[in-house]
């Protein structure tokens, strides 16, 4: 059974909190990750790095903005209380 987002509790505040301090090293990291594409000499490791910031950035982006994690991951949501 899947449930609407109005049926779903939102994020409480300290974990948006949380959420907003990964979002802002993911930001940094994201600087760091294109320095380190710029400066060092070409290597894949850089797609991985990529990949997993861009991903935290995402995650935890949508969790502090929207109160709600992205669609993907709404199973992790408890109900409203009554439901």
């Amino acid at each position: 059974m899947s449930l609407s987002k109005e049926q779903l509790a939102k994020v409480r505040m300290p974990f948006r909190v949380l959420a907003g301090f990964i979002f802002l090293l993911s930001l940094f990291a994201i600087l760091a990750t294109v320095t380190f594409a710029i400066t060092e000499p070409y290597d894949h490791i850089i797609w991985a790095l990529s990949a997993v910031i861009l991903a935290m950035a995402y995650i935890s982006g949508h969790v502090v903005f929207t109160g709600y994690a992205p669609k993907f991951l709404l199973f992790t949501h408890g109900a409203k209380d009554g439901l």
